[in-house]
């Protein structure tokens, strides 16, 4: 049975309490980073003098200070699942390092790495009356790390909103409450433009009236939500809900009539985006987290009716090999959930897997479309699991194509300018 009421307690005893040499730290993500933890950590580990930490986390919204500080780098290795344009740069320094691997691994090879998590340190929403909290905005791993931690520490914030689905957490289950009232990260949508525009309307053409939909974030995603604004009984199954998203369900487009998982719910494993979104989300039954290894297990995404999925990327080489997670050997972000919502989308009926991607950078001058990736570059949705790619000059449909096939649609979306290179680059090396 859970507690009927919460005790709060200092930061410096849920660190002196729970934390010690050797330990390993596993904190929430995005909208549910501890301030508090990555705030005071620096001043903890010199102030006890511990040795050899580690602490997993993904996404951070800020270089926190403790991430450059060197006398806390001596003894703190740091691990991240995806990374930001915060931390990029951070990899040099032999103490910050990114876990490749697809989004539905997360929790699994976190819980079942040598050392095991000593410490789960996360955010949550206020206690209601029966004596639980929720983990808001993310569920991408927090819940089952959560589980399988030795201590619990949460940080109260009432900014956090209160959500359903698998992110309610028992009062009982915590170690240590502390109290720390801050505003969550929070990004306005991105603007799009003409060219952001005619790729969506390439998309919009796949969507049909009752299909499922994957979107991520960035301006070919909002373009596509604006071209969806007359279509019927959308249904949502996505590892990020948006704030397209909800402008869409606001629209009376999205309803998930048609929808065979979670019918008549917006399902994903986190959310980010504005502060309006986040009001939106707030004790909002219709909007259900749950875990990454669920929401992103290709098999599940299958299920859905008319499932279609839309990722963008950096650069697509001629025979349909997708890098969205680096250029050439420098690590951008991560590959997340793009291959495993690439592939589940296939195995819907009706369904559909798109890349989207503006063709060109630099006003034509360097092409996204290439003959070869970049030395280095990470192959985050492989050739041989490609479905359709869509520029703003039309669309690439590769699946089950020759090589020759592949190269003559990608050359015919790429830039203007770039084509007549790729096709001699293509000749050259005798894809055609």
């Amino acid at each position: 049975m859970a507690k009927s009421s919460i005790t709060f307690s200092e930061l410096a005893e849920a660190f002196q309490s729970t934390i010690n040499s050797n330990s390993t730290i596993v904190t929430g993500m995005a909208t549910a980073e501890p301030n508090g933890f990555f705030n005071d950590f620096s001043k903890s580990v010199l102030a006890n003098n511990w040795k050899d930490l580690r602490v997993i986390g993904a996404n951070p919204s800020r270089t926190w200070p403790c991430f450059t500080d060197p006398a806390t780098l001596k003894e703190v290795e740091y691990v991240v699942m995806f990374l930001t344009s915060a931390v990029r740069k951070l990899q040099t320094n032999g103490r910050f390092s990114y876990i490749p691997q697809h989004l539905s691994q997360w929790a699994k090879n976190i819980i079942n790495s040598p050392k095991g998590i000593d410490v789960y340190w996360g955010t949550c929403s206020e206690p209601d009356a029966r004596g639980f909290v929720t983990l808001g905005l993310n569920n991408c791993y927090e819940s089952e790390v959560l589980r399988a931690a030795k201590k619990v520490v949460l940080e109260v914030n009432k900014y956090v909103p209160r959500t359903f689905g698998a992110t309610e957490v028992s009062l009982s289950e915590v170690d240590f409450f502390i109290r720390n009232d801050r505003p969550i990260a929070a990004i306005e949508p991105v603007q799009f433009g003409l060219t952001e525009a005619k790729i969506a309307a390439f998309v919009e053409g796949f969507i049909s009236d009752g299909s499922t939909l994957q979107l991520g974030i960035g301006g070919i995603p909002n373009a596509v939500g604006a071209a969806l604004i007359h279509k019927k009984d959308l249904g949502i199954h996505t590892e990020m809900i948006n704030d397209a998203m909800m402008k869409l369900y606001q629209a009376g487009v999205i309803t998930g009539a048609c929808k065979t998982l979670w019918p008549r719910k917006m399902v994903g494993a986190f959310a980010y985006g504005s502060q309006t979104l986040y009001d939106f989300i707030h004790d909002n039954s219709l909007v259900e987290f749950h875990p990454a290894s669920v929401v992103n297990n290709p098999y599940r995404i299958g299920r859905n009716h008319k499932m279609v999925s839309l990722n963008t990327a950096v650069e697509i080489d001629l025979t349909g090999q997708v890098c969205s997670e680096s250029i050439g050997h420098v690590e951008l972000s991560g590959v997340g959930g793009a291959a495993e919502t690439h592939m589940g989308a296939q195995m819907s009926v009706g369904g559909r897997a798109i890349v989207a991607i503006e063709s060109s950078a630099k006003q034509g001058t360097i092409s996204k479309i290439v003959t070869s990736l970049k030395p280095g570059a990470k192959v985050s949705i492989s050739r041989n699991d490609i479905d359709t790619v869509i520029t703003e000059f039309g669309v690439a449909e590769l699946k089950g194509k020759t090589t020759a096939q592949r190269v003559r649609s990608m050359i015919a979306i790429a830039h203007p300018d770039q084509r007549d290179l790729l096709t001699h680059d293509a000749k050259q090396i005798g894809y055609l």
